[in-house]
C-alpha cells in the first residue's frame, strides 16, 4: 500500500458543487487560513465589569483626549455612551426637560411599576427618562435612568423601579426634575405604515395602510473625532457635540447652526471641516446634499466670503449611502455612483469627481479603508478601489448573497483585523430577523475567503490603547477578540470540510484506505477527523470519525469506495490546531 497526500489549498470554495469542489475546502465555520493552512479563529472574552448597553450598538469609535485618557464612543438606537478609562457614561442628548414637577408619582403596593404624571410629555413607548431630586413615595425613591414601559395617555406614562413599592400612594415624590432623552429609534429598517404610506389608490379611504413602499431607516450612528471632542449623528437626526473638557458626566448637546437633519457625519483631515452627508437644505431634507461648516468651526454653516462653509449636491443617484476617508481623498457613494471628494481650498473648498457608477455599499458601515485601498460589500458582490473600482472574484459569493437578508442590508458592517490581514463583513442571514449573525472574511494578502456564524453588531481593530480587536453583539455585550482559544469560557466550536475527492482520479476503481496520518502543529485539545465515503455520487454516504489527540501518531480506519471527503472539527475547550496535509495509506481494490 502507498501513502497518498491529500493537499488542500487555502480558502473556502463554497460556490462549487460537492463533486466539482474536489480537493478544496468546501465548508467551514470559525476558521481562518494562514499560509494556506486552516486554523480556528482566535478566542474572545467579555470585557470585565462592563454593563451591557441599552439597545444594539451600531457604531463604536476609540480615541484619546489631550490628557491621554482612553475614550470610546458607542451608539445604539436607544442611547449614546462614552467609555473613559474602562468606565461607561451615558451622554445621550436630551429632547426636553421638565423641571420641578410636583408630586407626580403613583405607586401600587407590591408593584415595581410607577405611573408618572407630566402634562403633554410627548414621550413614546421605549423612550428613556432620567429622574433626579425626587423624594420617597410608596416606600421607594426614584433616581436615575428609567425606560417607559407603557404610555397611558398624553399626560401619563409608566416606568419600572428596581424594587416594589411597600404601599399604595398617589401624588408623591415632591419636587422632581425629569429629563427626556433622545427618543428611541428603530434598531432595524422598518416599513412605514399607517396614513400616507404606500402608493396612490392603495387601500380604502380613511384607513391606515398595512403595506408600504416606504422604508424607515434604522437609527445608525456615525462619529467624528474633533480634537479631543466627539461629533455624533444618529441617521436622519441632528448633529451633537460632546465636550471632553466638560467631563464625562456631561451629555452631548445639539450643535447650533448645523443642518436640521443629517444622514451621517465625518471630520475631514488635515483641513478640519465637519461635513454632513444627506443634509437639510434649510427647507427640506436632501439625501444627496453634502454640507460643511467653516474650517475649525462647529457652528458656522452659512457660507460667506470670509469663511470656508459651503455645500454641494451630487448629481448621480437619489440618496447618499456611505463615505470612507482614504489617502488624498474621501470616497462617497450614492446608490448609483462613486465620487471622490478632495479639499482644494477657496473658492470651491472641496472638489468632486465621478470615479465609477453602480455597486454602492449595502450600508453606511459596509466599506473600509486598508492603507489607502478601500473594500466594500454591495448588494451582489465584493469590491475594491485602488485607483479604480473593481470586483473582487470570490468563491463564496453565491453562498453569502443567497443567504443575505436584504431587508436588513443597512446593518452590514466591515471590520479590520490587521494582525491576520483580514477584512470581516458581518451580515444578517436569512435566519435572522433583527441582527447580523454571520460573517465572511477576506484575506487581502492571500486572496483567501472564509465564512462562519458569529453575532456581532460592530467590529473595530486594535487601535491606539486597544491592543486587541473589539466588538459588540446585538445585546450590547462588549467582547475582546483574538484572546485565548475559547468563546468566553465556552468551546469555540469550529469545523472545516473538503469537497469530494476521487482516489484515483476519475473514480474508475474502488480504493481501500486503512490508515490515516494527520499533519498538525500547535495542537491543544482533541480534534475530530471525520471521513465520508461512497461508491457512487447518488449512493448513501458513509462516515467514520476518529479523535485525534495531541499524542496520536496515526488513525486506523478502514474505508472502501470511489469518492472520499473529510473534515475536522472540535467543540472542546482549549482547542487549537494548525492543520496541514492529510495522508492516507491506500490501494486499488478493483472495479467492483
Amino acid at each position: 500500500m502507498a501513502l497518498a497526500k491529500f493537499k488542500i489549498p487555502g480558502g473556502i470554495q463554497a460556490d462549487r458543487t460537492d463533486y466539482s469542489t474536489g480537493a478544496f475546502w468546501k465548508n467551514g465555520n470559525r476558521v481562518r487560513f494562514q499560509q494556506g493552512q486552516p486554523e480556528p479563529i482566535g478566542g474572545f472574552e467579555i470585557y470585565p465589569d462592563f454593563d451591557a448597553t441599552h439597545g444594539t450598538p451600531s457604531k463604536s469609535k476609540p480615541w484619546r483626549d489631550l490628557s491621554d485618557n482612553d475614550l470610546m464612543a458607542i451608539g445604539t438606537e436607544q442611547s449614546l455612551y462614552i467609555i473613559k478609562n474602562g468606565l461607561r457614561y451615558d451622554i445621550t442628548p436630551l429632547r426636553a426637560t421638565s423641571s420641578n414637577q410636583s408630586n407626580c408619582f403613583t405607586t401600587a403596593n407590591g408593584s415595581a411599576n410607577v405611573s408618572i404624571l407630566d402634562s403633554s410629555h410627548a414621550a413614546l413607548l421605549g423612550d428613556w427618562i432620567s429622574i433626579g431630586s425626587a423624594g420617597a413615595v410608596g416606600g421607594i425613591t426614584l433616581d436615575g435612568l428609567y425606560q417607559i414601559i407603557s404610555v397611558t395617555d398624553s399626560n401619563n406614562y409608566v416606568v419600572t423601579h428596581s424594587s416594589v413599592a411597600s404601599s399604595t400612594a398617589t401624588g408623591g415624590g415632591g419636587a422632581t426634575d425629569i429629563l427626556y432623552l433622545l427618543p428611541t429609534g428603530d434598531a432595524v429598517p422598518t416599513q412605514g405604515l399607517g396614513f400616507g404610506a404606500s402608493v396612490w389608490g392603495d387601500g380604502t379611504w380613511d384607513t391606515p395602510r398595512t403595506t408600504s413602499n416606504i422604508t424607515l431607516d434604522a437609527a445608525l450612528w456615525s462619529f467624528a473625532v474633533w480634537g479631543e471632542d466627539l461629533v455624533a449623528c444618529r441617521r436622519g437626526g441632528l448633529l451633537y457635540h460632546w465636550d471632553a473638557s466638560a467631563g464625562e458626566g456631561t451629555r452631548s448637546a445639539v450643535i447650533s447652526g448645523a443642518p436640521a437633519t443629517n444622514l451621517f457625519v465625518m471630520a475631514s483631515s488635515p483641513d478640519r471641516h465637519i461635513i454632513s452627508f444627506g443634509a437639510h437644505d434649510g427647507s427640506n431634507s436632501d439625501p444627496m446634499l453634502i454640507a460643511w461648516a467653516s474650517q475649525e468651526s462647529l457652528t458656522t454653516w452659512a457660507a460667506s466670503a470670509t469663511n470656508t462653509a459651503g455645500n454641494q449636491r451630487l448629481h448621480i443617484g437619489d440618496r447618499l449611502i456611505a463615505q470612507v476617508q482614504t489617502k488624498e481623498q474621501t470616497l462617497i457613494w450614492t446608490n448609483q455612483a462613486l465620487f471622490g471628494m478632495v479639499f482644494s481650498g477657496p473658492p470651491f473648498i472641496f472638489t468632486f469627481r465621478t470615479l465609477a457608477t453602480g455597486s454602492a455599499p449595502l450600508g453606511q458601515n459596509a466599506a473600509i479603508d486598508v492603507d489607502g485601498v478601500v473594500y466594500w460589500m454591495s448588494k451582489d458582490n465584493f469590491h475594491v478601489y485602488n485607483g479604480r473600482s473593481q470586483i473582487i472574484p470570490s468563491p463564496v459569493r453565491d453562498f453569502v448573497f443567497n443567504d443575505l437578508n436584504v431587508t436588513l442590508d443597512p446593518l452590514v458592517h466591515a471590520g479590520l483585523n490587521q494582525k491576520f490581514t483580514e477584512i470581516w463583513w458581518h451580515y444578517p442571514s436569512l435566519d435572522s430577523v433583527s441582527s447580523t449573525d454571520k460573517y465572511v472574511t477576506y484575506n487581502w494578502t492571500t486572496n483567501e475567503w472564509a465564512t462562519g456564524t458569529l453575532s456581532r453588531s460592530t467590529w473595530h481593530d486594535a487601535e491606539s490603547w486597544q491592543t486587541l480587536p473589539f466588538a459588540f453583539d446585538s445585546s450590547g455585550t462588549f467582547f475582546y477578540h483574538e484572546k485565548g482559544t475559547d468563546a468566553n469560557n465556552a468551546a469555540i466550536d469550529w469545523s472545516i470540510d473538503t469537497g469530494v475527492i476521487e482516489v484515483p482520479e476519475a473514480g474508475d476503481d474502488l480504493f481501500l484506505i486503512d490508515r490515516f496520518i494527520t499533519d498538525f502543529e500547535q495542537q491543544t485539545g482533541n480534534v475530530n477527523l471525520t471521513l465520508y465515503y461512497r461508491r457512487y455520487p447518488n449512493s448513501t454516504e458513509n462516515s467514520k470519525t476518529t479523535v485525534i489527540t495531541p499524542d496520536t501518531l496515526k488513525a486506523n480506519k478502514r474505508i472502501r469506495g470511489r469518492q472520499l471527503r473529510f473534515g475536522y472539527n472540535s467543540s472542546e475547550l482549549n482547542s487549537f490546531v494548525k492543520v496541514g496535509d492529510l495522508r492516507g495509506d491506500w490501494q486499488l481494490g478493483g472495479k467492483r
